[in-house]
């Protein structure tokens, strides 16, 4: 713990990213590190965190901006959860992987569905993908299911598998169509615009807030970019 908080006091960004896959797996660590953080002021954003109220309590005041969380399926369970972080204050982004094995043409189209009805902030889609050295591969390769092996194809926005419900172009249709619905009514621009401006207005009720370096249009890894 008294690494990590030092390292956070040493990055002069008040805005963060907080790469870890594992802070949901620990509470007591997890609620130890927020209430260490409010002091710090900073606004940021992270993996799946805790959805136990007291949790959500400390990560917003600790500057919790917004969170990833996997949409896997329409259970009761992603509603609550997605609704507990919104009641903080605490804003999602949905990632959402297509063409898994338990779905169906149906069940794709109810999801994409569901995810108007939560109220997802952002959405980000992906289709399978069987990259190199993963279960995944061995066992897709082992059904001989995978149908393309371009490796710059494997962008996981192209569908390189047999999927187990529909056929290749189906899935791909769903994964154009799902970027498409979900976007249809604000683009994602609008709505990367409306999550900036969620963490400017936090900023400027706590006396944080920093305005654009401009400056830093021309400056790439600490070096001039002459445009």
């Amino acid at each position: 713990m008294d690494k990590v908080l030092e390292e956070l006091e040493t990055i002069e960004n008040n805005r963060l990213f907080i790469v870890d896959n594992t802070l949901a797996q620990d509470k007591e660590w997890e609620k130890d590190l927020f209430r260490n953080m409010i002091p710090m002021k900073k606004k940021w954003c992270s993996h799946t965190i805790h959805d136990d109220p007291e949790v959500l309590d400390l990560a917003a005041q600790a500057g919790a901006w917004y969170v990833y969380q996997a949409v896997f399926d329409t259970s009761d369970y992603i509603r609550d959860r997605i609704k507990k972080y919104h009641d903080h204050g605490i804003m999602v982004e949905g990632t959402i992987l297509l063409g898994m094995d338990n779905q169906t043409e149906d069940d794709i189209y109810r999801l994409i569905d569901f995810l108007h009805e939560i109220d997802l902030d952002l959405a980000e889609f992906t289709v399978l993908t069987p990259f190199l050295h993963t279960k995944s591969y061995d066992d897709l390769f082992r059904e001989k299911r995978i149908i393309d092996f371009d490796y710059n194809n494997y962008n996981a926005g192209k569908v390189v598998i047999q999927p187990k419900h529909m056929s290749p172009e189906k899935l791909q249709e769903l994964y154009y169509y799902a970027w498409d619905s979900f976007y249809k009514d604000e683009t994602q621009e609008q709505k990367m615009f409306k999550l900036m401006m969620s963490v400017v207005e936090k900023e400027m009720r706590d006396g944080t807030y920093r305005p654009r370096r401009q400056e830093l249009a021309n400056v790439s890894f600490g070096k001039p970019v002459y445009r």
